[in-house]
């Protein structure tokens, strides 16, 4: 992905497998949201091939990419304020529109005891906290019925309690067998619930692996941790 004159994952090669918990991690101008962004169509890279399932998708517009089992949540949350967490996720369902009666993950009575939102499923959006806002999110991603979810830094603005509470929530997501890729700062959030790591620097893949194997990687420690061991 070329911006300027400067270009990220020039030459790289990076996969993931289903039934996998992924970090993306690195520091702030590593390339990870663009990763995301090349990932769901929002961006479409300058050279290279985008694959999903084993089928190229390069080029496809995220609602596209999105009915086909790509959800996404952001770090900013932006709920339809004005509507209920059920009318989020319902509305969501409404707009994905690509599967019938009986194919869905959940129900939306489901979504909402899984994400937390059952006894304030009928409150409006603008007047819930900031973790149940992240969970309205995750319940209209989880809506589109989605194979893979990509999660920006969902941890991002909550205190330890709610970070664990989140972790939990995504292991649960997991276990329905729903592949997860997760940017993430905390290191401890990536080692308790990712299976593998990939690690951003400058655009390029620095290291990737177990992630307690990474966290000890020179590379990772000088580049991420500047110098400090975990």
């Amino acid at each position: 992905m070329a911006f300027g004159g400067m270009e990220l994952f020039s030459g790289i090669n990076l996969s993931f497998e289903k039934d996998k918990v992924y970090g993306i991690i690195g520091t702030n101008g590593s390339g990870k949201t663009t990763l995301f962004n090349i990932i769901c169509g929002v961006l479409t890279p300058t050279h290279g091939q985008v694959f999903y399932e084993g089928n190229e998708v390069t080029g496809m517009k995220p609602w596209q990419l999105s009915r086909k089992g790509i959800g996404r949540c952001f770090q900013m949350v932006k709920p339809f304020n004005s509507l209920t967490p059920y009318e989020n996720a319902r509305v969501a369902r409404s707009s994905a529109g690509h599967y019938s009666k009986g194919e869905e993950k959940f129900s939306l009575d489901e979504i909402m005891e899984l994400t937390g939102l059952k006894d304030k499923r009928n409150i409006v959006t603008s007047e819930l906290s900031l973790p149940d806002k992240k969970n309205t999110e995750i319940a209209r991603a989880l809506a589109c019925n989605p194979k893979i979810m990509l999660f920006d830094e969902v941890s991002c603005g909550l205190s330890g309690e709610e970070i664990y509470a989140r972790m939990d929530l995504m292991r649960k997501i997991a276990d329905y067998g729903i592949s997860i890729i997760v940017i993430e700062h905390i290191m401890m959030f990536i080692k308790e619930i990712c299976d593998e790591v990939v690690v951003l620097h400058a655009g390029s893949i620095i290291s990737s692996g177990d992630p307690s194997v990474v966290a000890q990687d020179p590379k990772v420690i000088e580049a991420y941790l500047g110098g400090r061991k975990l």
